[in-house]
Parts: structure tokens; C-alpha cells; sequence
């Protein structure tokens, strides 16, 4: 069986473990040989602001447990019974849950930041890889979900273009985002609409948001609010399609395809 211990890592790295603890976030352990999960469960107990949640062989236990909430970061192998540790990150990937590689298989180093994992670490796990690729995984869950309190509402101040009123938002109710002229249009999915002198770059860097995405010059959309996209357009249920820019088409269709469980 492995171990691992302070007394192997070098003064930097000692110094790094007692430092200020932080939030602590929850990891899962998904791997189907044992002692590389019990490695890796070594070195994490090292690192201050992080505890492991669950750590399993069972890929259909882990997808359980990460719809239950039960984790904010996902440590994977790749070759996996059931299912790889890349399809599951593909399942997993509207959730916006930083997963972390940890595969003996360097090959699939490139195929695994096509399913937007963090890092990807090679078999056997040291503790300088772990810790970087945690604090990758930290900055990704901070980015995407800046309050962790489950009773938070997220909710947008709009400063409205008459200057004596305050709109506030939610972003997950967000249909579009239209620049005309010198305004800034917040369309809802309620028909509601709300006008702003921000420039729409402003108002964009306010409701940055990972599933508000610029698609044109002028327009940004909720993808999670869309029915369909064709060639030019994206379409809602309510009749409004919003084109797509040349410039743009590529980028957002890949971050679509990223998004996309199959």
C-alpha cells in the first residue's frame, strides 16, 4: 500500500500545506483500483480546504451522488468498467463541476480538456500536481458558483437608462441581451424588458453568467433558454431568433458541443 507523508515534500511545498485555510471544498474519489484513490486521499488530507466526500470504484454511484450534490470537484481515472471517466465528465458537464484526470494513460491527455476538465494529472499522483490541479478546480468552482449557499439568490443590480431606478434581475431569467445604439436591452423570459445607458460590454462583465454567451456584435443569449439553433439563428419559444455572427459562430458552437450530454 502507498503512503504518503510531510516529511517527502520540500520546505516550499510544507510551507504551502499549513497555510490559511480556506472554504472547505468537498471531493469525490472515482477510480476503479484502490490505491490510487488511497494516494490520492493521502495527499488531499495534506492540503488545507479540502476534504474528500465519497471515494468509489462505481461510476453509476458517482453520477448518483454528483446530482445529489454531493461533491464540488470529481477526481477521475479515464478507464473506468461501466463508463470512462470522459463520459461521465461529458454527463456531468451542465452541472459545471471542475473534474480533475488522474490516469496512468497519457494519451488521453488532450481528449480529456475536450470535455472540460481542469487538469489532468499522470499516474502516480505527487503532491505538487494534486495541489496545482486543486487550485485550478477552486478557481473554475469559485468562477461558476460564487456563493455556495444553497439559500442565496442571485440576483443582478440594472441601473435603468432613466438614472432613478435599480432593476433587480435574476440572470437565470434571462432570455437575451441586445445592444441598440447607445442602449443596453435585458430581454426576460417573463416578455418583461429592461433598458440600461451601460454599454453592453458593462452590462455583459455585470451578468457574466456560464450560460449567458455572446453570439454576435450586438447580442448575447441564455443557451439554457434556447429550443433550437440552425445556421443563422438562435430560436426561442416564444418566436424570437436571435442571429448568429460569423465571428462568433465557432466559438459558440463549440462551448455548445461541450455542453452537449450524449
Amino acid at each position: 500500500m502507498s503512503s504518503f507523508s510531510m516529511g517527502n515534500l520540500p520546505p516550499s511545498l510544507t510551507c504551502y500545506c499549513i497555510s490559511a485555510m480556506e472554504d472547505v471544498l468537498r471531493i469525490g474519489l472515482l477510480d476503479d483500483e484502490e490505491s490510487p484513490r488511497i494516494l490520492l486521499s493521502e495527499i488531499i488530507a495534506l492540503i488545507p480546504g479540502y476534504e474528500i466526500s465519497f471515494s468509489t470504484d462505481d461510476p453509476f454511484l458517482t453520477l448518483e451522488l454528483i446530482k445529489n450534490g454531493k461533491i464540488d470537484i470529481l477526481i477521475t481515472d479515464i478507464m473506468i468498467p461501466g463508463f470512462s471517466g470522459l463520459e461521465l465528465s461529458k454527463k456531468i458537464l451542465h452541472l459545471d463541476i471542475p473534474v480533475i484526470i488522474c490516469s496512468a494513460h497519457d494519451r488521453f491527455g488532450v481528449e480529456s480538456f475536450k470535455v472540460n476538465t481542469v487538469y489532468f494529472i499522470l499516474k502516480p499522483p505527487s503532491f505538487f500536481e494534486v495541489s496545482f490541479a486543486l487550485e485550478k478546480a477552486r478557481a473554475t468552482f469559485i468562477k461558476y458558483k460564487p456563493l455556495a449557499n444553497p439559500n442565496f439568490e442571485d440576483i443582478v443590480r440594472i441601473r435603468e437608462y432613466n438614472e432613478f431606478k435599480i432593476a433587480l434581475i435574476k440572470p437565470t431569467e434571462i432570455q437575451y441581451i441586445e445592444q441598440k445604439e447607445s442602449f443596453t436591452w435585458i430581454f426576460l423570459e417573463s416578455g418583461k424588458t429592461i433598458t440600461t445607458r451601460d454599454k453592453f460590454y458593462n452590462t455583459l462583465e455585470k451578468i457574466e453568467r456560464p450560460y449567458i454567451f455572446r453570439i454576435h456584435r450586438s447580442f448575447a443569449v441564455n443557451y439554457l433558454k434556447m429550443r433550437y439553433l440552425d445556421q443563422g439563428y438562435c430560436h426561442f419559444d416564444n418566436g424570437v431568433r436571435i442571429p448568429i455572427g460569423s465571428t462568433y459562430r465557432e466559438a459558440f458552437e463549440n462551448f455548445l458541443q461541450n455542453k452537449t450530454v450524449i
